[in-house]
């Protein structure tokens, strides 16, 4: 470090959607903000899949329909073994995005803002006399930054939250993403694959673009098989589907599907996947990014307006978020958990009465992939009805416990 390294109010590290968000809100509000992102250009590679709410999209405020790839409608659930569902109606229900792009517009709306854009890698990030300071290195040389804050932005593996001692999201899953070729038998309608051998605690989909490709995937706990050995898998059951594709380019990740206990501390923030603010039934973390990454900034402008960047005087962001994505994302782990604690026979029965119109009929009329326990518990309300919760009770006991803690939001 010498006297000369920059200086700034706040360094965001990571310009993924909450990232830039976060930096926007912050340098619109005269704070001197340095967006700092590793890779020469914004959102490349990407690993995300690109599907997101129409609620989103509009969160984005790009107003750039070329971003989108294809419009949504419905979803076909496929049990591996046998069983199937098909769900869906007007309006449409997701979008699914040019996710480089997306991420492009994002960190552009921040730079516009007055963020400046820092392309290095953070490799440490240190508390001193003078506030943070954060070590970097582009192309083989060391560089340094001061900052009164850093927001750690920077995915599920955060260099910032190792760096300054806070805990990491308690649950993980690896997942293989496939850019493909492929003919789906309709263009509006994405699949989902479920079974617990063939993807050992998540699930895989197919995500048609409209134009004849198609981003492909599946997911698994480590230590339970690798991600390409189950999209290997996958394909094998799934002949008529999957068969023909032709791969384009594969990519790959890791989703954390657990909050991460602290997610401030003196001089500290984390947001998005660092912080574990991601949808644990389906992995997407665009949303509630973005709804973190808002709160993010407005506690620390008032931090900074109290003139104290303490962890007492940022914990107010961890209840805020928690206010707003908490009871969602515990129900939503609660259902995760009772998903996982059925076999291939239940997931099938429970397919089949997806399959009945009255169920069939909820499900579409209640469908919101960003608060997807509120259509799930719907779901498990009329499932009594159908005698569906008692046949599952007899058979898997947990999966009532599971059911029980997601309906007292545990």
């Amino acid at each position: 470090m010498t006297p000369s390294s920059p200086s700034y109010d706040v360094a965001v590290v990571g310009a993924g959607p909450a990232g830039s968000r976060a930096a926007r809100e912050l340098a619109r509000s005269g704070l001197r903000v340095a967006l700092v992102e590793e890779h020469r250009q914004v959102g490349v590679p990407s690993h995300c899949s690109g599907l997101i709410s129409p609620r989103t999209w509009e969160m984005g405020e790009t107003g750039d329909e070329s971003l989108l790839c294809n419009r949504l409608r419905g979803a076909y659930v496929h049990v591996h073994g046998g069983g199937q569902a098909e769900l869906g109606d007007e309006p449409v229900r997701a979008v699914a995005i040019d996710r480089v792009r997306w991420d492009q517009a994002l960190a552009e709306q921040a730079y516009r803002a007055g963020a400046e854009a820092v392309q290095a890698r953070c490799v440490g990030v240190e508390r001193t006399a003078r506030g943070m300071l954060l070590h970097l290195q582009r192309n083989g040389h060391s560089a340094s930054l001061r900052a009164r804050l850093v927001v750690g932005a920077d995915g599920a593996h955060s260099r910032v939250a190792r760096a300054l001692g806070l805990p990491s999201p308690s649950e993980r899953v690896l997942a293989l993403g496939v850019e493909a070729v492929v003919d789906l038998p309709r263009d509006d309608y994405v699949h989902v694959f479920v079974g617990p051998e063939l993807a050992p605690g998540w699930f895989g989909w197919a995500i048609p673009l409209g134009d004849g490709r198609a981003r492909l995937g599946i997911g698994c706990w480590g230590g339970s098989g690798e991600p390409l050995r189950c999209y290997r898998r996958l394909r094998e059951a799934f002949p008529a589907l999957l068969g023909r594709a032709r791969e384009l380019r594969f990519y790959g990740g890791t989703i954390p599907l657990a909050p991460a206990p602290l997610t401030y501390g003196d001089g500290v923030l984390l947001v998005g996947d660092a912080a574990g603010q991601v949808k644990p039934f389906s992995g997407g973390g665009i949303y509630t990014g973005l709804v973190a990454a808002y709160l993010c900034a407005r506690a620390a402008l008032d931090a900074f307006a109290r003139d104290d960047l303490s962890a007492t005087s940022l914990s107010s962001y961890q209840r805020a978020w928690q206010r707003a994505l908490g009871r969602e994302l515990a129900r939503s782990r609660r259902l995760r958990r009772l998903g996982l604690s059925l076999g291939q026979s239940e997931l099938a029965l429970l397919a089949r009465a997806l399959s009945r119109p009255a169920l069939r009929e909820l499900a579409v009329r209640h469908a919101d992939i960003d608060y997807p326990s509120r259509t799930l518990l719907r779901l498990a309300r009329a499932a009594p009805s159908l005698g569906l919760l008692a046949t599952v009770g007899l058979r898997r006991p947990q999966a009532l416990l599971h059911l029980l803690g997601a309906f007292l939001g545990l």
